[in-house]
């Protein structure tokens, strides 16, 4: 099967899908109602039916002699979302394989739609320059040479940069010294004591509403081994906003955010918290600096393991409101 064939996850029939500019099609192979990814997932009723099928798919979607590591990964993260199965449930469990499908499938579609920009603005670099309504993101990613320039100045400034850790306030205990007082004797006490005040109730966990996008699979640097993080893009806009202007901003934001953590993990720096945050903040410095309409409040990209089942499939179904309880 050559690079630009896909195969029916579940029949093994292949066919030729392509763009066209010559790249493949991963809409085609992932959303076919018939022969599509998500489809035959979906199509899944237990996990006697879904192993198989995640196996098909690993070998379609890794099918070159080196990506028997990636594989091999991808599969051993499938395999610890099904063991959850017992706990969650297969419906649970089903939801978050669609959730890392998706995450996969924008990343094939915007490194396909990146390598296609890229092979054509080769050929008009000089008439990009001159274009007054190029944005700084476009000028970047439309420049070999200046993208070449803007990486290699940002590996550097990324090993210098220490990231803050943000340490939740200490909890005083308001019941100290209750049992001192409880032993106290008639002699030691006061002749009057005034009442003591009832504990004050433990705050609710505030509530936060976010715009969730569709899951970003990044290539990122863990322990110093290279893995796939599925990240969930949590916007906050300014109130009043126009949640569609924002939902338009998607492909920016995905670029961004894999072109910086994939620069971070040829440098050498491991996708922790810091770097992260570091991130998100860059990308939406670049989002308003060239948007016209919509401004993002906060950008903030969060591991869909640590999100809850709801804002899971929201992410899943793309550009819903969600809320959520203190979010870091």
């Amino acid at each position: 099967m050559n690079e630009e064939q896909t195969q029916d996850p579940q029949s093994g029939s292949t066919q030729r899908v392509l763009n066209p500019d010559g790249t493949t099609n991963w809409t085609v192979v992932f959303e076919d109602p018939q022969q599509g990814v998500l489809a035959a997932v979906a199509a899944a009723t237990s996990m006697k039916q879904l192993r198989p099928v995640m196996g098909n798919i690993a070998q379609l979607l890794f099918k070159r002699k080196r990506d028997a590591g990636p594989r091999a990964e991808f599969l051993s993260r499938i395999e610890r979302v099904l063991e959850q199965a017992d706990s969650d449930g297969f419906e649970a469990a089903r939801e978050r394989v669609l959730g890392i499908l998706n995450a996969e499938k924008s990343l094939r579609i915007e490194k396909a739609a990146l390598h296609a920009r890229n092979k054509a603005t080769t050929q008009s670099i000089e008439k990009r320059r001159s274009s007054t309504r190029e944005g700084p993101l476009e000028a970047f990613l439309g420049n070999p040479l200046l993208l070449g320039g803007s990486v290699a100045l940002s590996l550097g400034l990324i090993a210098l940069v220490v990231g803050l850790v943000l340490l939740p306030p200490d909890i005083k205990d308001e019941k100290a010294g209750e049992a001192n007082s409880q032993t106290q004797t008639a002699e030691e006490k006061p002749a009057e004591t005034e009442p003591t005040a009832a504990p004050r109730p433990a705050p609710k966990p505030k509530q936060q509403e976010f715009i969730a996008l569709k899951p970003i699979l990044a290539d990122v640097l863990s322990d110093g081994s290279r893995r796939r993080l599925a990240m969930a893009p949590l916007i906050e806009i300014e109130k009043g906003g126009d949640i569609s202007a924002v939902c338009a901003l998607k492909p920016w934001i995905i670029e961004g955010v894999l072109i910086r953590m994939g620069a971070a993990a040829e440098a050498g720096t491991n996708a922790d918290d810091a770097l992260i945050g570091k991130v998100a903040r860059e990308v939406q410095k670049d989002i308003n600096s060239r948007s016209r309409g919509a401004k993002i409040k906060r950008l903030a990209l969060v591991d869909l393991r640590k999100l809850t089942k709801d804002v899971v499939k929201a992410s899943n179904r793309g550009c819903e409101r969600v809320e959520i309880e203190n979010l870091p």
